[in-house]
């Protein structure tokens, strides 16, 4: 995926008006999400005005004190903005963002230049009903404004533009993402570069490496050909890749989705087709634009997350540091060795040395549901023993084993 997290983008928002009008005051924090990410920020690109890309808005959604993520959309209609379902779902987890955590900025291309006018509420957050977040496909939502944007709408393309999303044409793609995976901070600057939609029988060999889900009736991807040396990054999902119809006037062909591990250009960038969401897309349009009906609502599953060997190790410490207080806060030689259970259990051994005696045993970790919540728990069995008497006595079979379960 290509959102990024909140560490990269809120090096970008150092004035005291974005800080002040994107982002509230505690948002100043480390970002602890390991959030799903996207390639974003145009690796390779140039810096971009608003008047090159004037439908671009850019996406920042707070998840409480320390969570949060930005994105990428397309202003479709005054109050409807077209971006990635991953920037509206949280894929591990199921979990739809809040309304109320998104802030939404218009009509400008660098972030410093924000005014409380560019900056827009949203009432709706919404997948697209084929939104499969375990492939990544169909990965496209929508966020309704609480009030209308003077942006202007780009056009989506739709089964009659078929002609610009065939292999050979020649795209732009635009975001707020990452320079490069490993930067720490976001340009404040629209980026952009050009690219090329190529077969789709190279879109699967290629991505096969790293996306092994590839459909050409779903997807589109492109490359920088022949120099291979730009493309999206993390922090980009949810932008357009824009094309141009015979007349000349843009529409919008795909929506960023996802890329290459380490946003490598020499591997190709993947979109969302515009022409699979387009009626879909419309029929919410009409319905906040002009009173329509509205298309039915899809609500995902919710979905724990998946447990990572890192978050498991954490987790040990904290079950241990409440079990044991300074036995094992304050023990030394620790060694910890982790295997995965499932998708949301690991269980670990592990051993320590605290004042006379030598600790050992297992610690299972797993995440659960209590009510709407997730949450974790920890199972352990730790035993002890005196290391003089095991190791230097030579008496073994009289050494006091102990043992604790929890």
């Amino acid at each position: 995926m290509r959102r990024t997290g909140k560490a990269a983008r809120l090096a970008a928002l150092t004035t005291a008006l974005l800080c002040l009008a994107l982002a509230p005051a505690a948002s100043a924090k480390p970002d602890h999400t390991g959030a799903p990410s996207a390639q974003a920020s145009i690796v390779g690109g140039a810096p971009a005005t608003i008047a090159d890309f004037p439908s671009l808005a850019y996406i920042q959604a707070e998840e409480g004190p320390h969570d949060g993520f930005a994105c990428t959309g397309t202003v479709i209609s005054p109050r409807v903005v077209l971006t990635a379902g991953h920037c509206v779902e949280d894929i591990e987890t199921g979990r739809l963002t809040p309304a109320r955590d998104y802030k939404v900025a218009t009509g400008v291309a660098n972030l410093h230049d924000v005014t409380p006018g560019n900056i827009f509420k949203v009432t709706r957050a919404l997948t697209f009903p084929g939104f499969d977040p375990g492939a990544t496909r169909g990965d496209a939502g929508i966020l309704i404004l609480s009030r209308p944007t003077t942006a202007p709408p780009l056009a989506l393309a739709t089964a009659a533009d078929s002609a610009t999303m065939a292999a050979g044409t020649p795209v732009q793609i635009a975001g707020w993402g990452l320079e490069h995976a490993g930067d720490s901070s976001a340009p404040a600057t629209l980026q952009t570069t050009s690219t090329t939609v190529q077969e789709n029988d190279y879109c699967r060999r290629a991505a096969s490496r790293y996306y092994p889900f590839y459909s050409a009736a779903l997807q589109l991807c492109t490359t920088d050909t022949p120099g291979l040396d730009s493309g999206g990054c993390f922090g980009d999902s949810g932008g357009p890749a824009i094309a141009h119809r015979a007349d000349g006037s843009a529409v919008e062909i795909g929506v960023i989705s996802t890329g290459a591990p380490g946003c490598r250009p020499t591997l190709p960038n993947l979109y969302t087709r515009a022409d699979l969401v387009a009626s879909w897309a419309a029929e919410w349009v009409a319905a906040v634009e002009a009173g329509a009906p509205e298309p039915p609502v899809k609500v995902p599953a919710a979905r724990l997350p998946t447990l990572t060997i890192p978050k498991a190790k954490t987790l040990v410490g904290q079950t241990l540091a409440n079990a044991f207080n300074n036995r094992f806060t304050h023990s030394f030689g620790t060694r910890v060795g982790c295997e995965r259970a499932s998708a949301t259990r690991v269980r670990c051994g592990l051993s320590w040395f605290w004042g006379p005696n030598d600790y050992y045993g297992t610690v299972s970790v797993n995440y659960a549901f209590l009510r709407s919540s997730v949450i974790w728990k920890g199972d352990y069995a730790i035993h002890w023993v005196n290391d003089h008497c095991w190791f230097e006595s030579g008496h073994r079979q009289t050494c006091a084993l102990h043992t604790r379960r929890g």
